[in-house]
């Protein structure tokens, strides 16, 4: 039998000088394509998915998703089926050749030579699971199905393979031992940053010893696909032979062989981790402690510890590396994996890539999404949602967020503050965090935030004096509408019926007096499921103007984006009095309402009862609005008391278009001022004259 045929060199007692000389050997015929990409850990999946089903004694895969269709595969010039079909053809036919086995696995690793380490065990794995898969499949259906029979009979293959257990106990169990030891190589294939975090002389011992473990992988699969071959070729009268008994026993003693080195490797594999362990939380520290040249260090070690292409690109349905992003401000967008709800992501899209703005900074900056479930498992649903996202939103994201280190996601938890909430963190182009948390920046002022850095938002804080249009903007075009024609309208909220009712009575009596005064709900924070049925009473009882389930979430959405931007700064400028009294309002109150006029920022807040209390006495003075305003009317009817003493406040205010047909109300004491006209001359005289 060709399980049993002689050999010039026997590995398995080797001096230290002769096992140098192996590995030296096989250094030699590693010539590794750097085009040439496999997923082996998906690969790998797939050979112990096809053993689960040929022995029971393997555990089922440990992914949802195991597809071959999965696997990615990269730079080869031919189909990864068709590789892995040349190796077992390969292995095969040394199956059938009297050769000398040393000099059949150094020829099987000539082969493999273009391959990295892990792919090279994972497609021999993958080959020889190939050959046994199919054997086991034929030998299943011949008494079940003709076709098989035909196969069988063709093939030369025994009907009855029942007497033989012992010899399937010793394949199964010497795979299985193959898979064991293909894993502590992927393992240490898989460790970030060996050259930077390991001693050197782990290193050295741990390669050695993983060169070794290839070394008997690819030499046991030439051994079990002769014993598969020897199945197929097997007579009944040999069966019961010694040959059959020997040729079990072979394979147990490569158990052995391979167990043995399993245990070295793995002991060996522990030490390296522990260190990594060890220093990689101070590496990641000491990254962000300077500057670098570009942005690649940090991402190299953030993101392609184990994986060469870590990114993917939905708008070019692509797969990339971290160069793609060198030169532009990097903002990671990190959050669990089905990120926001719907309404709040096409949002997102809006202010980051719809953006007017978008034009003329978007090729100097990039969202990188990186998906982190809650759990330290991926479950199906989130497998689901990334890879739906991932395909749909405009922008990269993570390709295999489940393969970021723990060291990593550790340091997000706790460096940056994440706790299952979006944050969105700002790399500039030299690597340096310039803000840990830029995500209401891009909500209130999506692409003109760039470079979205903490020292931006201040600037856009001091240069802002729009705070209606701040409040309201993008959100739905009637609101830009009425802010543009200069209109009164008011913008009310409440989650009780009974108030949304008595404030509508009370807006019947102020248009009843002539005064046109828009209404529009804009519903409550944190609505619950009733929020449509509040929306439809506000609709149908006042002819109000109710903004959509998805509109009314933008505009609390806003409105506490600013509340947390404001609270970053050090001090609150004199332009963010209305939103802050709006808050206030909101976070006292459910029940409020403010009333404007364009993009005024004069306005009127009333919360609660106030609203009723007040603007009911409003129709008693209507005759008022045409001399005070329709402002000036409603703090008279507010009933507003005089000031013990004269005021005497002065305001300077630039000459506008009809500022003297309009009543001007003083900023303190809320009466009317008298009126005096003020001329400066701004025109310096130039020192040469």
């Amino acid at each position: 039998m060709s399980l049993l045929r002689g050999e010039q060199f026997d590995p398995c007692f080797l001096s230290s000088i002769e096992e140098d000389l192996l590995i030296k050997k096989i250094l030699q015929t590693h010539d590794p394509n750097c085009r040439y990409k496999i997923d082996a850990d998906q690969l790998i999946l797939i050979v112990e998915s096809t053993m689960h089903f040929i022995s029971p004694k393997f555990s089922y895969p440990r992914s949802n998703c195991i597809n071959s269709r999965n696997i990615e595969v990269f730079g080869l010039e031919e189909k990864l089926g068709y590789t892995i079909r040349k190796i077992s053809h390969e292995i095969l036919c040394k199956c059938y050749e009297d050769g000398d086995l040393h000099e059949e696995t150094m020829m099987l690793f000539e082969t493999l030579g273009p391959f990295r380490w892990d792919a090279k065990v994972v497609l021999t794995l993958a080959a020889l699971v190939s050959i046994y898969g199919e054997f086991w499949l034929i030998m299943q259906l011949v008494h079940h199905n003709y076709l098989a029979a035909l196969t069988a009979e063709l093939k030369q293959m025994p009907r009855e393979l029942n007497m033989l257990k012992i010899q399937f106990k010793a394949l199964n169990l010497l795979i299985d031992t193959m898979i064991e030891a293909a894993n502590l190589v992927l393992d240490f294939e898989g460790l970030p940053l060996q050259q930077e975090l390991l001693d050197d002389e782990a290193v050295v011992v741990t390669k050695s010893k993983m060169y070794i473990t290839i070394y008997w992988i690819l030499r046991s699969s030439i051994s079990c696909a002769s014993q598969i071959t020897d199945f197929r070729t097997m007579k009944d009268n040999q069966v019961h032979s010694n040959s059959t008994t020997i040729a079990a026993w072979t394979l147990f003693s490569l158990v052995y062989k391979l167990s043995g080195l399993c245990n070295d490797l793995r002991e060996n594999l522990r030490m390296c981790q522990m260190q990594i362990d060890r220093r990689f939380p101070e590496k990641i520290h000491d990254l962000f402690k300077v500057s670098h040249f570009n942005n690649q260090e940090v991402l190299r070690v953030l993101f392609t510890l184990k994986n060469d292409l870590p990114l993917k690109e939905s708008s070019r349905e692509k797969y990339c590396g971290i160069q793609e992003l060198e030169s532009k401000v990097v903002i990671l967008l990190i959050s669990k994996p089905e990120l926001f709800a719907a309404e709040k992501i096409f949002y997102l899209v809006q202010q980051m890539h719809d953006h007017p703005l978008h034009e003329k900074f978007g090729g100097s900056y990039a969202v990188l999404w990186v998906p982190i479930p809650s759990s330290h498992t991926w479950s199906l649903t989130d497998e689901m949602n990334l890879k739906f996202l991932s395909n749909s939103l405009p922008w990269f994201s993570i390709r295999r967020p489940w393969s970021l280190h723990s060291t990593v996601v550790n340091f997000i938890r706790q460096e940056w503050n994440y706790k299952d909430e979006p944050v969105m963190v700002v790399l500039s182009t030299d690597g340096v965090v310039t803000n840990l948390n830029a995500i209401n920046m891009v909500w209130l002022w999506g692409a003109k935030s760039f470079p979205f850095s903490a020292s931006r938002e201040k600037e856009l804080w001091e240069q802002e004096n729009r705070m209606l249009q701040l409040l309201i903007d993008g959100i739905d075009p009637l609101f830009t509408k009425l802010v543009e024609g200069g209109e009164h309208f008011c913008i009310y909220g409440s989650d009780k019926i009974s108030w949304i009712r008595e404030f509508n009575y009370t807006l019947k009596k102020i248009r009843s007096a002539g005064v046109q005064l828009e209404a529009i709900y804009v519903g409550y924070r944190n609505p619950s499921k009733d929020l449509g049925n509040v929306s439809d009473i506000s609709i149908e009882e006042t002819s109000s103007i109710s903004l959509s389930t998805a509109k009314m979430k933008l505009f609390w959405l806003r409105l506490e984006s600013i509340k947390n931007s404001v609270a970053r700064l050090e001090q609150a400028s004199s332009s963010l009095q209305l939103v802050l009294k709006l808050l206030d309002a909101c976070d006292t109150c459910n029940d409020w309402m403010i009333i404007v006029k364009g993009s005024s920022t004069d306005v009127i807040i009333l919360k609660g009862r106030e609203v009723e209390e007040r603007l009911n006495r409003f129709p008693e003075l209507a005759e008022n609005v045409a001399k005070l305003g329709l402002f000036g009317a409603i703090r008279c009817a507010m009933g507003s008391p005089l000031p013990v003493k004269p005021c005497y406040h002065d305001e300077i205010l630039p000459s506008e278009e009809g500022l003297t047909e309009e009543t001007v109300f003083c900023s303190r004491c809320k009466r009317p001022v008298e009126k005096f006209v003020v001329y400066q001359c701004n025109v310096t005289e130039s020192a040469e004259q």
